[in-house]
């Protein structure tokens, strides 16, 4: 009996009969503390699947299901160092699954957890992901003799493999990938004669035909992206027949051959020998069973294959393959979806037959040397998802025909020679992520885009052509985060509507690419230099590159809305007017470019506000002022950022300030300084005479009314001669400090 219950909406739980219920999922539930206790009271449940929720505390009442044989408690949050030694005692269980929480602790440390009855029932336990540390040396593991499916996947165990853990003798699957495990496999692993998937990966082993003598059920081997070598005579016969081989980023020794031993694989559906070393042609006895083939990032020479009938995928990329894309592949590979043959040596033209491969979804001629012109025959019909031509000779107009492509996702036709205009039509090509048309001789207007049209577009460069007029408005394209139209002889006023791109206002959080299978990439002029960027960088970018045009006008206030930006470049433009003071407001900014202009003004002081901003060029302007200090603005301090500016001043600029200079000469010991202090101390000495002179009289005073009247006469006269006794010092005094400062 199998239920899946919506627990979060339904009130008629607690009056249901469950008494006879063995199987209850509530993955996916969305329980945040606890799940209903009377669920826990089912004696009866054999299976109960509480993966990919949110609970935070285990609940040690399921440690009374003493029915249970399996317990998927995988994906949810418990708190940090969660042990589960509550479930001891399940003598029944079969199956534990605790991938992806938090037990954080060293592997060794939870023999407690698994002892008991655990050590007799358990023949799967999935520990991947679970942050696990310490030595791989658990002499435990090798004591739960039943153990059939055992994952330790995405944690951080180290050290050498134990030999008690090929004790395991009914072991069917064991996942050690992605450790930081060394050093060389025990030859004890050839004992595990029922062993079918070994998984191996993102460590640092070696291994040797040795260890693999005696596994007659193997038929899935990962041993990629490691240090670990495959030795292997030249008259090895394995004893198993693989459908799964992962050799990728490892060492094929000793020979840079493809191994003389797959010929004995007749069943092989997947094949990865990406970046081995191999310097070789590709033999003709690899077997018509493969579905995919990974041999990219080697030195494999000779013509493209097309004798595979069943193959899927071919990724052949970065190698030193010749001669003219085969024309008959429709015929010889009719199921090919993805064919990848970027960074090679090819020649020719494209020939048409390539519109008729009737599932291909990714074509990727990258960075190779064909020439010609692209072929006018894409239908509506086509799955295409990925188009890369850039990097090559190409000439002749974009052909219409590529409007047809509804399913289009990611456009490349950069780096060639493609001339005429960019089709209108491209419009209804409304799945485009991406449309890189940069670096050919592309001549009109931009066209605008309708409103209804590439709301999915995230990348549009068309960077050096040879376009006329001004610059569309762009503004309408929901998801646009790069846009480069440098180096394209625009002209005009930079559109204030720039400043609605929303996702450069707003921060949204998703993947930059929804192709699968394809890494997309990216040229981007970023700091004076051209860096190529792939899909998992892309998706932090954001830039609009508007440089090495004709345009003119004032930079808009509203740029300041683009809250997300990290790259703009407005350089080598006839910009004039002030830099807008609410740029502080662009907090994301890293890159800053607006050299080679005609801005005037003060720069603003909320240029110090931006703490990301690690990149700025103001140089080949007319600012005047000031160069404004604090936080980031004091790592800047490279004094080119501003040069061409004659009229600004203050560090990192050897030009001080005017106000500087006279705060720094009062400050400054000199020969009138003496004097000056003469003269106080003169007049305070008068001042505090006059006060006891003033107080001995006063009171003498008080007492004599006649005395009274003849002092206050005469000091009345007494008083306007001291007055301009001191008024007349005073001002000598000033006139001589003043020259002295001019002089100086």
């Amino acid at each position: 009996m199998f239920e899946k219950l919506n627990c979060l909406a339904a009130p008629w739980e607690p009056y249901v009969n469950f008494t006879s219920l063995t199987r209850l999922d509530l993955g996916y539930n969305g329980f945040s503390s606890s799940i209903p206790v009377w669920l826990l009271n089912i004696t009866s449940l054999q299976y109960l699947y509480l993966g990919n929720n949110y609970l935070s505390v285990f609940l040690p009442a399921i440690a009374k299901l003493t029915s249970l044989r399996a317990l998927d408690l995988s994906g949810n949050l418990f708190h940090r160092g969660f042990m589960p030694t509550a479930l001891s005692n399940l003598c029944k269980l079969q199956s534990l699954l605790l991938s992806g929480t938090s037990i954080n602790h060293s592997l060794v440390n939870l023999e407690v957890a698994f002892s008991g009855c655990l050590e007799f029932s358990l023949e799967e336990l999935d520990l991947g992901s679970t942050q696990l540390g310490g030595s791989m040396r658990a002499d435990w593991l090798g004591n739960m003799k039943n153990l059939k499916y055992l994952y330790l996947s995405e944690n951080s165990l180290h050290g050498s493999v134990p030999d008690s853990l090929f004790n395991l003798s009914l072991l069917q699957v064991l996942d050690l990938s992605d450790n930081n495990l060394n050093g060389s496999i025990p030859e004890g692993l050839r004992q595990l004669k029922s062993l079918a998937y070994l998984h191996l990966s993102g460590n640092s082993l070696s291994l040797s035909e040795v260890h693999l003598a005696n596994l007659s059920s193997l038929k899935y081997l990962y041993i990629s992206y490691n240090t670990l070598i495959l030795m292997e005579s030249h008259d090895w016969t394995p004893p198993f027949q693989l459908i799964t081989l992962g050799m990728g980023f490892c060492q094929v020794a000793p020979r840079p051959h493809f191994p003389v031993w797959l010929q004995t694989q007749k069943d092989l559906y997947y094949l990865d020998l990406t970046n081995t070393g191999i310097k070789d042609t590709i033999p003709n006895w690899l077997p018509s069973s493969l579905r995919l083939l990974l041999l990219s990032n080697n030195e494999i020479t000779g013509e493209v294959p097309q004798y595979l009938p069943n193959l899927i995928a071919m990724e052949l990329s970065n190698n030193s393959f010749s001669g003219r894309l085969p024309p008959g592949i429709p015929n010889t590979m009719p199921n090919l979806r993805l064919l990848e043959l970027s960074r090679n040596n090819l020649s020719g033209t494209v020939p048409l037959s390539i519109c008729q491969i009737k599932y291909l979804e990714i074509l990727g001629l990258f960075q190779n040397n064909l020439a010609g012109e692209l072929p006018s025959c894409w239908k509506s019909s086509s799955l295409l998802r990925v188009l890369d031509v850039s990097n090559n000779k190409l000439q002749g107009g974009i052909p219409d025909s590529l409007c047809n492509l509804q399913r289009l996702q990611s456009l490349h036709l950069s780096h060639n020679s493609f001339s005429g205009q960019v089709p209108f039509c491209l419009r209804r090509c409304t799945s485009l992520i991406t449309l890189d048309l940069e670096h050919n001789k592309l001549i009109g207007n931009i066209p605008d885009r309708s409103k209804e049209s590439l709301l999915h577009l995230k990348t549009l460069s068309l960077s050096s052509n040879a376009f006329n007029g001004s610059i569309p408005q762009f503004s309408h394209l929901p998801s646009l985060r790069i846009l480069d139209l440098s180096n394209s002889n625009l002209s005009g006023t930079i559109p204030r509507s720039f400043g609605n791109f929303r996702a450069m206002k707003l921060f949204i959080q998703s993947n930059y690419y929804g192709t699968d299978n394809w890494d997309d990439h990216m040229m981007l002029f970023i700091k004076g230099r051209e860096f190529e960027y792939h899909s998992s960088l892309l998706t932090f970018v954001t830039t609009i590159d508007l440089s090495n045009n004709g345009l003119s006008g004032y930079i808009p206030e509203e740029l300041a809305n683009l809250h997300e930006l990290r790259n703009l470049n407005l350089s080598w433009n006839h910009l004039i007017g002030e830099i807008p003071n609410n740029i502080s407001s662009m907090q994301q900014l890293e890159i800053l470019d607006l050299s080679r202009n005609n801005l005037s003004g003060a720069i603003p002081s909320g240029l110090a506000d931006l703490n990301f901003l690690d990149h700025l060029n103001l140089s080949y302007n007319n600012l005047s002022g000031r160069i404004p200090t604090g936080n980031q603005l004091q790592t800047l301090n490279d004094p080119s950022i501003y040069a061409g500016n004659p009229n600004l001043c203050g560090p990192p600029l050897s030009k001080i300030c005017t106000d500087d200079v006279s705060e720094g000469n009062e400050g400054e010991p000199n020969e009138d300084a003496e004097s000056r202090i003469e003269t106080i101390w003169l007049y305070a000495g008068i001042t505090l005479g006059f006060i006891t002179g003033f107080w001995t009289v006063f009171g003498t005073l008080l007492l004599h009314r006649r005395w009274r009247i003849a002092y206050f006469r005469a000091a009345d006269s007494m008083y306007d001669s001291l007055c301009t006794v001191i008024v007349v010092n005073t001002a000598r005094l000033k006139t001589k400090v003043f020259r002295r400062s001019r002089d100086n």
